[in-house]
């Protein structure tokens, strides 16, 4: 949380102006609510091509800042804030040209540079002032270089670093960097920019505090040079399907950065009130810094109480990214499940038109009421029955805290939980509802005991409850003790009933404690908790089990969209498709044991099957209801795709039911497609509303 110098200095920041800011942010009252960081951005240092220091690094504009940057970090952090700088990867030009020592060591910048004939990104002297760091050439140089650009950094006592103009070709940087950033032994948040590619997410929570998933939210749209105004509402809503794919990377020690927060200065934001309000309701759900955009000494009222609102500003510092329930629709509700039980729930209007915006509690994760906290406005707005619905104008939101009262139900898929070395089920001895009951694995009996749904605590972490109880898989007394057999106990919303769920590679999980890190282990028929060594006894396998004569909305993993039947026909051959949740039949769907263990999958308006149309193996068909003729081409086997996700595979031909090219339209064809990793070919099967 803080200031940003681009939106509103952008090319011309200077000591007094970033000073004016920091002391603005102290005096208005948001360092009191957790603003600190002031940001000086690009366009504080002379031209890299031409000028460096006597060790290859860049050098501070005077004329912009004409006591240095030491004296700039020592007067925010005199106003007890924290100060951030900004730099773009590789060496200057200069420093090779010069061959520049590199300090503390015998080596020169011509050591760590091969190719002069390409050069990395640097929006402020553009192409030619930065060449790439060759990191093989004499890896100790290269590291040596960084590290001293890192200990003069940390010697201004920056807390913040923002690395722009990153890309796939950065990782080194990014590795080498985050070495740098340690070894000062000071503590330094470092960010990455920009509209970074979601396949190496893994590699920049790695390394990283956080990265940007998308490119500037400002519109450039301000007449004469002006800054103003920051941004418009498109720049805004298209963080709705851009952050879609990260949301599983952000979590503790790593977030998703959606730019900066451009509330602050009234109408020069280019936003609505609405449209503000909404801007910060989805940074606050996503987790996502808050880092304003705007001009701190000029600061709108309205504004102001947005962002000093403490309840939204908790949800954002909670850090529980929130997900999508349906992006193809334009009426959108996005929440988390929280680990007190509770569920924050953002209700977003995308639309041109005020309309209704209704959160069902079983897309949420439970049935039954729930009392209902307004946090923008803090008041309480009662009880609700199986849903909320509110009427929003254009562009407008809700954020609100969803609390299950007492009797809810989980609405999660169900599971048998499958031990990889004795293919025995995780079970509740003598199938007890009781408070204390030991688990046990057991042979399969079929019985609802050794049936359990994963209900989502928020940040990749379940409550694992079972179905014939309601009770939760817990270590007793919260001891850490190895060995420990494991009980099922009621939701008393603590660490020793929270897990997560770990993938091996295998088709199996190790399944570990928020509140010890020990995992599911197995010691004669006990289930216990044990230290993670690998063994297959702590391995499990989660194996979907459909109730029978249940009905259920199958949910794409992409979008979030419904397999629908087009026209809510009830004919054979009658496409399958795409369609938001309309709460209609034809988007209920059956499940049926087949002998061969495969299931059948019937439309609830029609009683027609799923189906390859021909059959065809080829890929891309577009898939159909038809009657059962017994045929393959109708069967279908569940294969586990994470929690509460599957796989639909086809008997007949091996191949996936797939939402064509993650589409967000209505009437998206769904197709088979050979397995490709993608999640648009994976779905829920969600309890009805």
């Amino acid at each position: 949380m803080g200031w940003s110098s681009w939106s509103f200095v952008r090319r011309n920041p200077t000591e007094s102006d970033i000073e004016a800011e920091a002391k603005a942010m102290s005096t208005s009252g948001l360092v009191s609510h957790g603003y600190s960081y002031v940001n000086v951005d690009d366009f504080w240092y002379l031209n890299p091509a031409t000028t460096v220091d006597s060790y290859g690094r860049w050098v501070t504009d005077s004329s912009r800042f004409p006591d240095g940057m030491a004296a700039v970090g020592s007067y925010v952090h005199g106003l007890g804030e924290k100060f951030g700088m900004y730099l773009t990867p590789g060496i200057p030009v200069a420093a090779y040209k010069q061959n520049t020592p590199i300090q503390g060591t015998s080596y020169h910048a011509q050591d760590i540079v091969s190719d002069t004939t390409s050069y990395e990104t640097n929006y402020n002297y553009g192409s030619g002032s930065m060449y790439y760091i060759d990191y093989n050439k004499n890896p100790a140089a290269a590291q040596a270089y960084l590290n001293s650009w890192a200990d003069q950094l940390a010697s201004y006592g920056v807390d913040y670093l923002k690395i722009d103009g990153v890309g796939d070709w950065d990782v080194a940087d990014i590795q080498h960097w985050s070495q740098a950033l340690n070894q000062t032994g000071r503590p330094i948040h470092l960010e990455l920019s920009n509209s970074l590619d979601v396949n190496n997410a893994a590699t920049w929570k790695q390394y990283a505090n956080g990265w940007r998933i998308d490119g500037d939210v400002e519109c450039y749209c301000g007449a004469g040079g002006s800054s103003y105004p920051l941004t418009d509402w498109n720049n805004v809503a298209g963080r709705f399907n851009d952050v879609a794919p990260w949301i599983k990377d952000a979590g503790p020690g790593g977030w998703n950065d959606l730019d900066s927060l451009e509330v602050g200065n009234g109408s020069n934001d280019g936003l609505t009130v609405d449209e503000r309000r909404t801007q910060m309701t989805l940074w606050a759900v996503e987790g996502a810094p808050l880092l304003l955009g705007t001009d701190l000494t000029n600061l709108d009222p309205t504004d102001l109480a947005m962002l000093t609102n403490d309840k939204v500003i908790a949800v954002d510092q909670a850090g529980n990214p929130a997900r999508p329930v349906d992006r193809t629709t334009q009426q959108q509700v996005w929440y988390a499940a929280n680990p007190d039980g509770s569920y924050t729930v953002a209700l977003f209007n995308l639309g041109g038109s005020t309309a209704n915006v209704t959160a069902h509690f079983a897309d949420l994760g439970f049935s039954g009421s729930a009392d209902v906290q307004d946090l923008w406005n803090n008041t309480d707005l009662g009880t609700s029955a199986g849903s909320f619905s509110a009427s929003l104008n254009t562009h407008a939101s809700m954020l609100l805290k969803v609390t299950p009262t007492t009797g809810d139900a989980f609405t999660a898929m169900h599971y048998n939980i499958v031990n990889a070395a004795t293919g025995q089920y995780l079970d509740v001895s003598g199938g007890s509802t009781a408070d204390g009951a030991s688990l046990v694995q057991q042979p399969a009996d079929g019985a609802t005991d050794q049936q359990w749904q994963l209900a989502s605590t928020g940040n990749q972490l379940y409550r694992i409850a079972d179905v014939n109880s309601g009770k939760l898989v817990n270590i007793p007394g919260g001891t850490g003790t190895a060995g420990t057999q494991l009980i099922q106990y009621h939701d008393d919303h603590s660490a020793g009933s929270h897990w997560t769920f770990t993938p091996t590679g295998s088709g199996t999980y190790t399944i570990s404690s928020a509140l010890d890190g020990q995992v599911l282990d197995t010691n004669g028929s006990a289930v216990v908790q044990n230290a993670a060594s690998g063994a297959a006894s702590q391995q499990w396998k989660l194996v979907p089990v459909p109730v029978a004569g249940a009905q259920y909305r199958l949910e794409n993993g992409a979008t979030g969209g419904r397999m629908d039947v087009s026209d809510d026909s009830v004919s054979d051959n009658a496409a399958i498709l795409q369609w938001s949740d309309n709460g209609q039949s034809d988007q209920l769907w059956s499940f049926a044991r087949q002998s061969d263990g495969s299931w059948t999958i019937a439309d609830d308006h029609s009683g027609l099957l799923l189906n390859i149309p021909g059959p065809t193996t080829a890929q891309g068909t577009q898939l159909i209801q038809y009657h059962d003729d017994g045929n393959s081409n109708s069967r279908w086997t569940l294969v586990d795709a994470g929690p509460n996700l599957v796989q639909l595979k086809s008997v007949y031909d091996g191949q996936l039911v797939d939402l064509t090219n993650s589409s967000l339209s209505l009437g998206a064809s769904v197709l088979q497609w050979p397995s490709d990793g993608g999640t648009n070919q994976t779905w829920t099967l969600a309890a009805p509303n």
